[in-house]
């Protein structure tokens, strides 16, 4: 099931970037060939490009991906580790999902406004934002549960996860 969240998720991130995409092209053809600019163009570009930094933050990307400072981390002991795991993912799940409501409250006020060209209500702009937030803040929560578990080690990098195999034929 989760292969098929992932594939749709990959499939919306790539189609709103390639309509972003296309849309630029689009756009710069129009306005130097033909001397006829769009006025929708950089609009729905804008809202194509909010959408999806948003979209692949929260659904595309994985914790590695992220810009990370590890040279602390790198040379602590196992339940170092695994405390400065906790502590941060308690700092960072703690404040995303603790930014959850006040955002939406922003968001949801936002529907009041409509973008000037397109007219789509900021609040349908920035709800991407919201599925941000709370992916970041439960994938934090997922990596406390993990902490807290018999597979800790996993998830601070201690065991490669394709060690688990051959730990357990011994």
């Amino acid at each position: 099931m989760f292969k098929q969240l992932r594939r749709v998720a990959d499939f919306i991130g790539t189609a709103s970037y390639g309509i972003l995409f296309l849309t630029f092209i689009f756009q710069v053809i129009l306005r130097f060939v033909f001397d006829k600019p769009l006025t929708w163009s950089d609009e729905l570009i804008v809202i194509l490009y909010v959408f999806s930094m948003f979209w692949a933050g929260a659904f595309l990307l994985k914790e590695k991906d992220h810009v990370m400072l590890d040279l602390i981390y790198e040379h602590l002991p196992p339940q170092g580790r695994r405390a400065f795991s906790v502590a941060y993912s308690l700092i960072i799940g703690g404040l995303f999902l603790y930014a959850v409501p006040e955002s939406y409250s922003y968001v949801s006020f936002m529907m009041r406004e409509d973008t000037p060209v397109l007219g789509v209500p900021f609040g349908l702009v920035f709800a991407p934002f919201i599925l941000f937030l709370l992916s970041i803040g439960i994938a934090y929560l997922r990596k406390l549960i993990v902490l807290f578990g018999p597979n800790w080690k996993y998830e601070v990098g201690v065991i490669a996860p394709d060690a688990h195999h051959a730990e357990s034929v011994e």
